[in-house]
């Protein structure tokens, strides 16, 4: 993806020193549906962007570099949340987190002022990577627990078949009283569904 950097942003890159800082969205859905959107930073202070504000927290450890190229193919990061409590696990390390939108945004700051670089701002702004949450992993500490998100491109369910396995362990992760499907692997044929 070409970058086109303004002329203010072109100024400052060409500068002897640079002030950056990554801000990260990452969507969460409730059990209503309502989509959510938490918005952090790496940075030691808030950054106030477009009417929102990145928390400067320790929970938002690192990612990795996502590697452009001509070819086609399924560009991924990976995103580590350490030092999460209980609540925020329920919130970050559920089934639901799977195909919820993550942006990642380099922003440059004004060395005198730690503001954003630019009038408006929006020339301090450069998008490094839009994708979904393709999987994650939880390891558990002894009072907190760590997230590892690999995030993908747009394209990361091209070619995937919906559907779910049917058997009460997978049916449970998203209604765990529910044991309606107790009873599933006993049917050992093929169910046909519909006219012939």
């Amino acid at each position: 993806m070409t970058r086109q950097f303004t002329d203010t942003l072109n100024t400052y890159v060409a500068g002897d020193s640079l002030l950056t800082a990554i801000l990260l969205e990452i969507d969460t859905v409730d059990s209503a549906g309502t989509i959510t959107t938490n918005y952090f930073t790496d940075n030691a202070f808030n950054i106030f962007y477009d009417g929102n504000t990145y928390l400067a927290q320790g929970e938002f450890l690192s990612f990795t570099e996502s590697q452009e190229s001509g070819d086609l193919n399924i560009a991924s990061v990976n995103i580590a949340i350490s030092a999460l409590d209980v609540s925020l696990v329920r919130t970050y390390g559920v089934s639901s987190q799977i195909n919820q939108g993550v942006r990642i945004y380099r922003a440059f700051l004004d060395p005198n002022t730690n503001l954003l670089l630019g009038d408006s701002g929006a020339d301090a702004i450069v998008m490094l990577f839009k994708g979904k949450i393709a999987g994650y992993q939880i390891t558990n500490n002894q009072s907190t627990a760590d997230i590892q998100y690999q995030v993908s491109s747009q394209f990361v369910n091209f070619n995937k078949k919906n559907g779910r396995r049917s058997n009460q362990q997978n049916f449970q992760r998203e209604h765990p009283n529910d044991r309606s499907m107790e009873f599933s692997h006993e049917t050992l044929n093929e169910l046909k569904w519909g006219l012939k």
